[in-house]
């Protein structure tokens, strides 16, 4: 990342990449910036390969031991600075799961909405079969891994929703014992196991204890070291299991604006 500072002249510093979006994301730098500051971005995707994208701080959403928390937004939104084809949110409204995926032969990396083939599919053999945009021909896609040398260094992609819960309707429920994430803010993440899940929202076991109406963050299905999808949910239901000292939640999915 580089930008202008007090006295004018460029500076210059390495910048790592928490949370990613189609037209921005989350940055964590050791440095100290303006709300409104323009930067320039470079991503390397390979030895003598890089992506740029002017982009501007929105805010300073947090600090930690390691730095500044930044929220940016690309300025020209006909650059695809992540190499990430993201779909529209009211695409989601037969999703099961959502995965970040990678094309087999040429690599090119999707945020894959998973129906209930796909899921099984995925559950079983760690791969799906589907078009690629890019190659123009059917393919396997297996989960993206963040160990790519191409990779952004992203932990984490968003999908912007809304306060709206989805409705009862049409909620065929499927069995999927598959890992899922859950993350409250001020509270460490979770990993707990998911035993159903419906196109609008999971049921999953914890040793926490959610009250009902609780909102919280989910990626599912998980894999520890793989980037995650999260999408926010509300409790519906809490039911502590005795014998194996753990809760049983039901969660509804945030639903996703129609326009």
């Amino acid at each position: 990342m580089t930008w202008h500072g007090a006295t004018g002249a460029p500076l210059t510093h390495e910048a790592e990449s928490l949370l990613v979006s189609r037209n921005g994301g989350v940055l964590r730098l050791p440095e100290k910036l303006l709300t409104g500051q323009e930067v320039f971005l470079r991503r390397q995707r390979g030895p003598d390969d890089w992506k740029a994208a002017h982009a501007r701080i929105v805010a300073e959403i947090d600090h930690d031991p390691d730095g500044f928390l930044y929220a940016i937004a690309i300025l020209d939104l006909r650059v695809d600075f992540w190499d990430i084809d993201f779909p529209h949110p009211s695409h989601s409204a037969d999703a099961l799961a959502r995965l970040l995926m990678e094309c087999s032969f040429c690599l090119r990396r999707e945020v894959c909405y998973l129906n209930e083939l796909e899921l099984k599919s995925f559950e079983a053999r760690r791969c799906i079969a589907r078009l690629c945009k890019h190659c123009e021909a059917p393919s396997i896609w297996v989960e993206a891994r963040e160990s790519r040398a191409d990779d952004g260094s992203a932990r984490e992609l968003e999908l912007p929703m809304n306060d709206k819960l989805q409705p009862r309707r049409n909620r065929t429920r499927i069995k999927a014992r598959v890992l899922a994430c859950i993350r409250q803010r001020g509270f460490q993440e979770e990993v707990a196991v998911c035993e159903d899940l419906s196109r609008g929202g999971i049921a999953f076991r914890s040793r926490n204890h959610y009250p009902e109406g609780t909102r919280l963050e989910v990626a599912v299905p998980y894999t520890p070291g793989n980037s995650a999808i999260f999408v926010p949910i509300r409790i519906v239901s809490s039911r502590p299991i005795p014998t194996a000292g753990l809760f049983r939640h039901g969660a509804a999915y945030v639903s996703a604006p129609s326009d």
